[in-house]
């Protein structure tokens, strides 16, 4: 089994890198599958960019290339996805029996606490885009509590290794907190692929030999080589 992991391409932010994101899935090799990990696209789909819209087909005519798996995210609405190709769309994916795939909102003990205390933020977004002005950068925002930050990601971190444990998988790979980390805990590989609205964006290389969170940054990486 081959493929690729990416999460939190977040199609509908201006912060988005679309161009590596076309470069990226343009270069993959044929025989590897795409699995995007949740957080791809939400309800403001209509207002695409139309660099991201291009994204978005890009992603429908590699179903039929490849097989390609989208699992759900908090901020996902694949009800506006007006041709899906032969995407597979899931809660989670496994591959081999080792590796777990899950976006990590479904684990987040702590998503009701967090979204009451991000109201205020997201009121201020609401307010910076109908101005016309850029929206912050939700992980800017983040990285300004560090503390809060970091205990936030190793509660998600610690979550999501108790229920890999529990189900018997070696390896769970998560998105949601946009910060791209690799570790062991418990026993089990906890990876974590970031977001793709940061430089670099990361991703996750799952075959035989192999289990890794590389950089786009890396140009010299074999899987952008044919």
């Amino acid at each position: 089994m081959k493929a690729v992991v990416v999460s939190d391409l977040h199609l509908e932010s201006v912060h988005t890198l679309s161009e590596q994101i076309g470069i990226f899935i343009g270069n993959l090799p044929e025989d590897y599958d795409l699995i995007l990990n949740g957080d791809i696209i939400d309800s403001s789909y209509p207002n695409l960019p139309r660099e991201n819209l291009q994204i978005l087909e890009l992603i429908r005519q590699e179903s039929f290339r490849r097989k390609v798996v989208w699992i759900r995210g908090n901020h996902d609405d694949c009800s506006l996805l007006r041709d899906r190709g032969k995407i597979h769309f899931k809660r989670s994916h496994t591959i081999g029996g080792r590796l777990i795939i899950t976006h990590g909102n479904e684990l987040d003990k702590t998503k009701a606490r967090i979204q009451q205390l991000l109201r205020p933020f997201k009121l201020i977004q609401i307010i910076l885009v109908k101005s016309g002005l850029k929206p912050i950068n939700v992980v800017h925002f983040a990285s300004r509590f560090g503390p809060f930050y970091r205990l936030y990601r190793k509660k998600l971190m610690l979550d999501a290794v108790k229920f890999a444990k529990k189900n018997g998988f070696e390896a769970i790979a998560c998105g949601h907190t946009h910060y791209p980390e690799d570790h062991i805990v418990q026993g089990v590989r906890y990876i974590n692929t970031g977001a793709w609205t940061e430089y670099p964006p990361h991703y996750l290389v799952v075959n035989e030999q192999e289990l890794s969170l590389k950089s786009m940054g890396a140009q010299t990486d074999t899987v952008l080589s044919r």
